[in-house]
């Protein structure tokens, strides 16, 4: 059985720090994430190419490709604008 949210936690012997363990997890989401995007990306070219040439008449398909990876990067957008955000308030705090 799989168990998934576990990663970096293990069963025997000393678990990782959660300072470390969070870091890592956090890395991973956002570059799966981007690749998620990245992928989207490339399937509405294709689609779109597909389209222009003549091999593909499916017009929704077309719509939804586009809607789709529209949508993944505007979502993508808004996470860095906040991730950024964050970093300048931090930057601005007093010591």
């Amino acid at each position: 059985m799989k168990v998934e949210g576990l990663r970096g936690i293990k069963l025997w012997g000393t678990s990782p720090s959660p300072k470390k363990s969070l870091e890592k997890d956090f890395k991973d989401f956002l570059v799966e994430k981007i690749q998620e995007v990245d992928q989207k990306q490339k399937t509405a070219l294709k689609t779109l190419e597909g389209f222009a040439t003549g091999q593909k008449e499916d017009l929704l398909e077309l719509t939804l490709a586009l809607s789709q990876a529209d949508l993944s990067f505007k979502y993508l957008l808004r996470v860095r604008n906040k991730i950024v955000e964050a970093y300048q308030e931090i930057m601005r705090m007093q010591i």
